[in-house]
């Protein structure tokens, strides 16, 4: 009776040593572990005032991403009904960091929209997520009663695929405003 007794304990030590350290060699997995469809960040974030008026704007996410993608970022002046500012962008070697830089200074003091696609795409084909970090660097779902009557003078609804999520968001907003 003994030995089952010190067998049970031993596999029991066991198991609980494997749920302890998730199973996966002692390593930290867990929901604060980006999925390599992972928005990263954006500079400027969400919310940021006194941003250069010439300044890039860097998005980062956790995978590379999908050959034309660039074209569900938008800059708008003021507001998402406003109009959009043409920019420069460039991707990095990796595809995982995308560089845009107005193709002329910002006016000062002014309120402007960073816009990406819900539906933006890596190159596995993975829908790009959000959740995690983009409402962490100011970014807000654009839903219907925040979208107003267009967007950038367009109707919403001609919007393609790569603007739409499945949650029935056309992508995240990060506002700031200039120096």
């Amino acid at each position: 009776m003994k030995r089952t007794s010190g067998l049970v304990a031993t596999v029991l030590g066991l198991v609980l040593l494997g749920v302890g350290c998730g199973g996966n060699g002692g390593s930290m997995m867990g929901p604060s572990a980006p999925t390599s469809a992972t928005f990263m960040s954006v500079t400027p974030q969400g919310g940021a005032t006194g941003v250069s008026a010439s300044a890039p704007i860097v998005f980062r996410f956790g995978a590379a991403m999908g050959t034309g993608m660039e074209q569900y970022v938008d800059l708008h002046m003021g507001d998402l009904a406003g109009p959009t500012v043409p920019m420069n962008c460039g991707w990095s070697a990796d595809r995982a960091t995308l560089t845009c830089t107005p193709q002329g200074p910002l006016s000062p003091h002014t309120s402007c929209v960073v816009h990406l696609g819900g539906g933006m795409l890596t190159q596995a084909g993975q829908v790009l997520d959000y959740t995690q970090y983009g409402p962490m660097m100011g970014g807000q779902w654009i839903m219907g009663g925040m979208m107003g009557s267009s967007h950038g003078g367009g109707p919403w609804g001609m919007m393609g695929p790569g603007w739409r999520n499945a949650n029935g968001s056309h992508g995240m907003a990060f506002a700031f405003t200039t120096a």
